[in-house]
């Protein structure tokens, strides 16, 4: 009866849909469906670190070629000056203790330190020197022959030159030139430099050098009492904040045709220009 129910139940199953997994899974599993995955395994993901590691520190630096050496550990793993006598406490023995494993685990870790450092230069400097060697054999290496007999035929005028410059022929003109053209513009600027410094020595008998010249023009330019020019700007004054409304360009223009006397002044202008260029020197 057993072996009947048994095969009973064994045809009794049910096929299931195509897309309903053979796990008892809920609806809000992400296994409920049955999708088909790729045989192509994805690339791993490198995981986000955040924060940022610290410049790791230089254990033998340049400046202390010494470090590796015995004078140095000696120095910094110093022995006990003096050992005690005697018996000590259970307390001191095991500072004693530690204090020599301390001293036995820094100098063996800066030696493993520094053979350590010793093997990474030596395998750096090692494949520094292979690269280097690879790129001059394949630098030097002869062309192909399959290159060679499938390149294409180049006149021989438009192969690359031998020289890795160009030729000038008139090499030595444009430099004369170009010196001959520097030597006159500093010449130019010598000059102007000789003009101005005339002009300021000129100009410097008007300067205010003492504190008697200063207040002497400071009364001169605003003086004690009212000023009736300083009421309006259509009054011309002694004082450069009121010589009156700015000039047109028309009256620029026209400044020549006023009058006699400003023909005069003009031509005075005129001379005293003149004089400057045949002397050499303002005046």
């Amino acid at each position: 009866m057993t072996a009947l129910r048994a095969g009973r139940a064994a045809c009794l199953q049910v096929r299931g849909f195509a897309t309903t997994p053979g796990l008892r899974v809920g609806p809000e599993s992400p296994n409920f469906i049955d999708v088909p995955k790729t045989y192509q395994t994805r690339t791993p993901v490198k995981p986000s670190v955040k924060g940022t590691l610290p410049v790791p520190r230089e254990v033998f630096p340049p400046r202390r070629a010494d470090k590796p050496s015995k004078k140095y550990l000696d120095d910094v793993a110093r022995e006990p000056l003096t050992k005690k006598e005697g018996t000590v406490s259970e307390k001191q023995a095991f500072k004693i203790e530690m204090a020599g494993r301390r001293r036995h685990h820094l100098r063996k870790g800066l030696n493993q330190l520094y053979e350590r450092k010793r093997k990474t230069d030596n395998a750096m400097f090692q494949q520094s020197l292979e690269s280097q060697l690879r790129r001059e054999r394949i630098l030097r290496q002869p062309e192909p022959e399959d290159e060679r007999l499938t390149r294409s035929s180049v006149v021989e005028d438009m192969q690359p030159l031998k020289h890795s410059t160009l030729p000038d022929p008139n090499r030595e003109q444009r430099l004369a030139l170009s010196q001959a053209r520097l030597e006159a513009s500093l010449a130019q600027k010598n000059a102007q430099r000789q003009e101005d410094i005339q002009e300021l020595y000129m100009n410097a008998r008007s300067f205010i050098t003492t504190e008697e010249q200063l207040s002497a023009e400071i009364d001169r330019v605003f003086p004690v009492g009212e000023n009736e020019a300083w009421r309006n700007d259509h009054q011309e004054g002694a004082n450069i904040w009121n010589l009156g409304q700015p000039p047109t360009v028309t009256a620029l223009v026209n400044e020549t045709r006023k009058s006699e006397t400003t023909r005069w002044d003009v031509t005075q202008e005129r001379l005293k220009r003149l004089g400057e260029q045949i002397t050499g020197g303002k005046m």
